[in-house]
């Protein structure tokens, strides 16, 4: 019965102690591994049109739509799970998935991605560098970028 009541304190005890593994998001960015899916990008030159990716995409997330010269595909990001079969199953590797992750948007239509779109780099992390204080419990601080 103690130890039921004094094993959960010790546990608690010894967390206090530790440093936090919470990252502060806007001023701090994790740095994404190689392998890292994100945003699928289409490279329209390499593209031939075939209609694989159309058709292995579990979320219907992709369908051809027709521009001046050829069919090409279009995104629908609000579909997209980000699985990156479409990237595995193009046999030009005209699409390659991309390390952007930050997606959100307030209109549905943002998230079409017409081929134009659908072809565009991500864009740069533009974040602003932000002095923040820190106190910890003992009353120490330092400044952080």
């Amino acid at each position: 019965m103690v130890f039921s009541v004094l094993r959960p304190v010790y546990l608690a005890f010894q967390h206090v102690l530790k440093r936090t593994f919470t990252m502060k998001y806007p001023y701090e960015v994790l740095q994404l591994p190689e392998t890292y899916r994100g945003r699928p990008r289409l490279l329209i030159e390499k593209c031939i049109s075939c209609g694989l990716c159309v058709w292995i995409c579990p979320g219907k997330a992709l369908r051809m739509v027709t521009v001046p010269e050829k069919k090409l595909p279009e995104l629908d990001m609000g579909r997209c799970c980000l699985c990156g079969f479409c990237a595995y199953i193009c046999p030009t590797i005209a699409i390659a998935m991309t390390k952007e992750y930050e997606l959100s948007a307030f209109e549905k239509e943002s998230f079409k991605f017409p081929p134009e779109k659908f072809s565009q780099l991500p864009v740069e992390d533009q974040r602003r560098k932000v002095v923040i204080r820190i106190e910890d419990g003992r009353g120490l601080s330092h400044m952080k970028t």
